[in-house]
């Protein structure tokens, strides 16, 4: 494990010429972990600027109370053991009471218990596992759980007409969770499951896994995944000739292997509320620092995690107990990047904005929305 960054966003007042008090005064720790090398690297590295660009509005501001945000950011290399090792370093040795973190959820969950026997604050921005509401006043999600989203998934295939599905996942608690409750919305609504692939990652080919599909002929493919994987099983399901439409759980975050054939044929749900508002001014930002237009949602998710840890930090105070005990309380009237955030009494997300996302002409584009 190597530490990728550590660096001190500190902004001017708005009066030219005036030492900012947030400049002048001892920074406060906040921990980020994420997988900046490895698997997944693209939408961890945008996790993380979001995070960078909180604490740039933050510390413009004035930081908390007049104390700068100093963000200290861990490499996890997508490894539970280097994510054990990060968060280790961030608590023990940084001193930092509070962490936000980017990884899936056999990396989540391991750092949430360490959390909880150190008694600090992680905040998740990217794992969905039903798991994750075990650590109450520990773990605080962004995005919600997959038992949520996954069940507006399940119902979105079955109002598509389909009557028969397959489920493709990663063998992991993220692709078993979005399958277990997407499956089971969609035979709620009559829908038939006619076969579940999970499949283990990092393989060079999924051939033998998938082609038993082949003959069920589903009407729909229900799926999750991320990174090289997700463009390997597309690729195998388009050699094998089966032209089923795709619907995914955040189906942004899957690397498409051919646009043209996979062109008006995948789509399904994410977590939405950033198309103006706050997420609005936040992709604005984005743009601006990074000169970027390929945006993901993890942006909106790095960023709100900052807004609301910095906004409890400044009105219970900067130990991970008072963090704890005021983020509730501050989050019921945090309108944020990614919506209305409310939580549920394990500080889990429930009932988030979705948006209905459609890949067309080589883009993902917002197509409807929900709640």
């Amino acid at each position: 494990m190597r530490s990728w960054l550590s660096i001190t966003l500190a902004g001017a007042l708005a009066t030219a010429g005036m030492l900012s008090v947030a400049q002048a005064a001892d920074p406060i720790p906040v921990g980020v972990i994420a997988n900046l090398t490895g698997q997944d690297v693209k939408t961890s590295l945008q996790m993380t600027r979001g995070v960078e660009l909180a604490a740039d509005d933050i510390n413009a501001a004035g930081g908390i109370n007049g104390q700068p945000i100093k963000l200290i950011v861990e490499d996890s290399e997508y490894r539970a053991q280097e994510a054990l090792n990060a968060a280790t370093k961030l608590y023990t040795v940084d001193k930092v009471e509070a962490a936000i973190m980017f990884g899936g959820s056999s990396l989540m969950i391991p750092v949430a218990q360490l959390a909880k026997e150190q008694g600090k604050v992680l905040i998740n921005t990217s794992s969905s596992s039903p798991k994750l509401g075990e650590y109450p006043g520990t773990l605080f999600s962004i995005l919600p759980l997959d038992d949520i989203l996954a069940k507006d998934l399940g119902n979105l295939v079955a109002e598509s007409g389909a009557k028969t599905a397959a489920v493709i996942v990663p063998n992991n608690a993220f692709g078993l969770g979005v399958a277990e409750a997407a499956a089971a919305a969609f035979k709620a609504k009559g829908g038939t499951i006619v076969e579940t692939v999970a499949y283990t990652e990092g393989q060079p080919n999924y051939r033998a896994d998938i082609q038993v599909l082949a003959s069920k002929k589903p009407d729909a493919i229900i799926t999750c995944g991320y990174g090289d994987d997700s463009r390997t099983i597309l690729r195998t399901v388009r050699e094998l000739g089966i032209d089923a439409p795709w619907y995914a759980a955040y189906p942004s975050i899957l690397e498409v292997e051919n646009p043209e054939w996979m062109n008006g044929k995948l789509s399904g749900v994410d977590n939405g509320g950033y198309a103006q508002g706050v997420g609005k001014a936040v992709l604005d930002k984005y743009k601006a620092k990074y000169k970027e237009d390929d945006i993901l949602a993890h942006v909106y998710y790095g960023y709100d995690a900052m807004m609301v840890l910095a906004e409890a930090m400044k009105k219970g105070g900067t130990d991970a107990a008072s963090i704890a005990k005021t983020m509730p309380e501050v989050v019921k009237s945090y309108e944020g990047a990614s919506g209305k955030i409310v939580w549920d009494d394990r500080g889990q997300r429930i009932d988030p904005p979705l948006d209905i996302i459609t890949y067309k002409d080589g883009k993902f584009e917002t197509t409807g929305t929900k709640n």
